[in-house]
This record gives structure tokens, C-alpha cells and sequence, in this order.
């Protein structure tokens, strides 16, 4: 139940600065307010719905992997380093983009 509580928010919030980035470029990208708000829309609604379910459970598995891992290696004490790990990455990935946006975490072709 543990392994659950501390896998999935990281999935979650994953997924979530995927959506931010992908929102991000489409406001770049499309001008016209209404068909950038009925693109966000959809992309929140059923894109991101699709991309939850393909790369929420590939991400889970990566990090379950890791997270296995981690423990085989280090015991409890590398578990709990590696929940340190990724919890300080997707902070440090949050801290980017309320200080330069989400273009802060694309590469700078792609900005």
C-alpha cells in the first residue's frame, strides 16, 4: 500500500508537467483565443486522458524498477533515498517552470 501512496503522486505530477508543457506550446503555436481554448479543451479531456493511461503506467513501471532497485542495493535506506530522489527532481522540475515557465523544461530547440 506504501509503494502505491509514494509511486502514483509521482505519476500524477509527472503527467501534470507534461500537460503544462504541452499547453504551453499550443498557446505558442495557436493565436485565435477559441481555437486555443478548444484545443487546451480537448487535449485535457481526451488527450491527456490517452497519454495518462500509455505513459502513467510506463512511468510507474520505470519508477517502480528504480524504486526496486533501489531497495535490492541499499535496503530501506536507498528506498528512501531514491523517493528523495525523485521528489527533489519533480520539485526542482516545478521550481523551473514558476521561474521560467514551462519552456524552461523543453530544450532550447524547442522553445
Amino acid at each position: 500500500m506504501l509503494r502505491t501512496a509514494m509511486i502514483l503522486p509521482l505519476v500524477l505530477v509527472t503527467v501534470a508537467l507534461l500537460e503544462d508543457v504541452a499547453t504551453y506550446k499550443v498557446r505558442q503555436h495557436v493565436h485565435n483565443v477559441y481555437a486555443r481554448a478548444g484545443i487546451v479543451l480537448l487535449l485535457n479531456g481526451i488527450a491527456f486522458a490517452i497519454a495518462a493511461e500509455w505513459f502513467g503506467p510506463w512511468i510507474k513501471r520505470g519508477l517502480a524498477a528504480a524504486r526496486k532497485s533501489s531497495h535490492r542495493e541499499a535496503g530501506v535506506i536507498g528506498l528512501w533515498f531514491f523517493y528523495a530522489i525523485a521528489y527533489g527532481a519533480l520539485y526542482w522540475a516545478y521550481l523551473v517552470v514558476e521561474m521560467r515557465g514551462p519552456a524552461g523544461l523543453l530544450p532550447a530547440s524547442l522553445r
